[in-house]
C-alpha cells in the first residue's frame, strides 16, 4: 500500500519536496547579544535577528518516505522552505539544521503482508 501523501504546504529541504506534516508547531523567537535592566528595570538588549523554528510530526508513513526524508535532513547545515506563520500565504527560507529526530514503528497485518507504518517527528532549529 502506498500511502497518497499530500504536498500543499510546499515544504522543501533543499530542493527534496517532504509531504506535509500530519502536525507542525513553530517557534518565532528574537536573537540578542545581550541584555541588562537598568536600576529603574528598563531593559537594554542588543536585537541580532528574528528566527523560527519548526517541529513537523508525520503520524503514519511508510519506509520509503521515512527514508527520504531522514536522508533529506542529513546534512549538519541545508535550506529549508516551509510556511511563514506570520504572513498568511507566504513561505519562508532559511539556513537550517535538524534536531532530536524521534519515531517509532507500529506492524500490522493487512492482506497477508506484514506492513509498517512509523511515525517521525524533527526540530528545525535556524542558523
Amino acid at each position: 500500500m502506498v500511502y497518497p501523501y499530500k504536498y500543499d504546504m510546499g515544504i522543501k529541504v533543499g530542493e527534496a519536496q517532504i509531504p506535509d506534516p500530519s502536525k507542525w508547531t513553530y517557534q518565532v523567537g528574537d536573537l540578542d547579544t545581550s541584555g541588562s535592566r537598568d536600576a529603574r528595570g528598563l531593559l537594554h538588549r542588543a536585537y541580532v535577528a528574528t528566527k523560527i523554528n519548526y517541529e513537523f510530526e508525520w503520524n503514519a508513513i511508510e519506509w520509503e518516505m521515512l527514508q527520504h526524508i531522514v536522508n533529506a535532513v542529513q546534512k549538519p547545515k541545508f535550506k529549508l522552505t516551509a510556511p511563514d506563520p506570520r504572513t498568511f500565504n507566504t513561505m519562508y527560507k532559511g539556513n537550517y539544521y535538524v534536531g532530536d529526530r524521534t519515531g517509532s514503528c507500529n506492524y500490522y497485518l493487512k492482506n497477508r503482508d506484514d506492513k509498517a507504518v512509523f511515525s517521525l517527528k524533527l526540530k528545525f532549529i535556524e542558523y
